[in-house]
């Protein structure tokens, strides 16, 4: 787990201020979302790679997918505000710095449904590709899966990028899970649409950095703060009622 249970990121100690307290919580919500994400994304992948495919499991890959790249861009947006950090000069916003072009392009769908068509043909919510390593042999897949239909016109070319390295591994069986969209630029009043790669894994592990490094500054603010006192997170309401 990236924020641990007896985080004060998890639980804030009650004397913050309750503005501090929305912070808190719209960062863990971001770190976890895509956790969740990126736990489901690992299974999935090792499963499809392994078994029959059914049709419904390409939207629920690139549906993780996107839900990694909104929530990690979120979490950049809400530390940069309220820290006052310029993410250009972060080391550890490198990789979410991508995935912030993929979310704005993918916003503009609608305006770049033609365009893509007629530049560069490419699948309408990206692709992806990743490493199947078998641990008990020589063996190693590189499957990749395409989003959406394919025309007349659509050449496949599956390419292992090596523009991008991974930090480290996080799962021993599904590795570089590398995904491939395309951004739009705008120069001189005009758009371009040019390809953009990120690392899924590389976007875990900046968001891991963060949590411990905000993690670490608020243990050693609070350490000589009476901090026992913690505010609950979350609520679940069941009411029982009748009808007269």
């Amino acid at each position: 787990m990236i924020n641990r249970n007896n985080s004060y990121l998890r639980t804030p100690p009650k004397l913050l201020h309750p503005e501090q307290v929305q912070v808190f919580d719209a960062i863990r919500y971001s770190i976890d979302i895509c956790e969740i994400s990126h736990r489901r994304l690992l299974k999935n992948l090792f499963e499809i790679t392994e078994n029959k495919i059914n049709p419904l499991d390409f939207p629920m890959i690139f549906l993780d997918i996107w839900s990694i790249i909104n929530n990690s861009v979120l979490f950049k947006k809400i530390i940069c505000r309220e820290f006052n950090l310029n993410s250009r000069d972060e080391p550890y916003l490198k990789e979410i710095n991508k995935a912030n072009k993929l979310r704005d392009s993918n916003q503009h769908i609608d305006e770049r449904l033609s365009q893509v068509y007629t530049n560069t043909d490419l699948p309408i919510y990206g692709s992806l590709s990743w490493r199947r390593y078998y641990s008990d042999s020589d063996l190693v897949l590189i499957p990749s899966i395409f989003s959406g239909t394919f025309t007349i016109r659509k050449k496949i070319s599956i390419k292992v990028s090596n523009q991008n390295n991974d930090l480290e591994e996080l799962n021993d069986l599904v590795q570089r899970i590398e995904f491939t969209n395309i951004v739009r630029e705008r120069n001189k009043k005009t758009n371009t649409y040019n390809e953009e790669k990120i690392l899924i894994n590389n976007i875990m592990l900046e968001l891991k950095w963060w949590v411990n490094h905000f993690e670490k500054q608020l243990i050693e603010r609070f350490k000589e703060i009476d901090v026992t006192e913690r505010h609950k997170s979350d609520l679940i309401l069941k009411i029982e009622g009748f009808l007269l």
